[in-house]
């Protein structure tokens, strides 16, 4: 174990014990997200390996991000 998840283990030992679960939860959602991206990293890199890229065109890309990610007006 590292000397920072030490010291964070020593922190969250003095917490409340809620808030310790909910921490705990936290935390288990962040590692299974980047489990997950790194999943679809992987199988990215696949795919180029065995030659099913394309180029990207910089103007559907930006499309596609402002979909994904523009704020919505309410």
């Amino acid at each position: 174990m590292t000397k920072s998840v030490s010291l964070v283990m020593k922190k969250i030992a003095k917490m409340p014990p809620t808030a310790q679960d909910q921490f705990a939860f936290e935390m288990l959602d962040r590692i299974a997200a980047w489990e997950e991206l790194r999943e679809k990293i992987a199988v990215g890199i696949r795919q180029l390996d065995a030659g099913l890229g394309r180029p990207l065109s910089k103007k559907e890309l930006i499309t596609e991000f402002r979909k994904r990610h523009a704020k919505r007006k309410r």
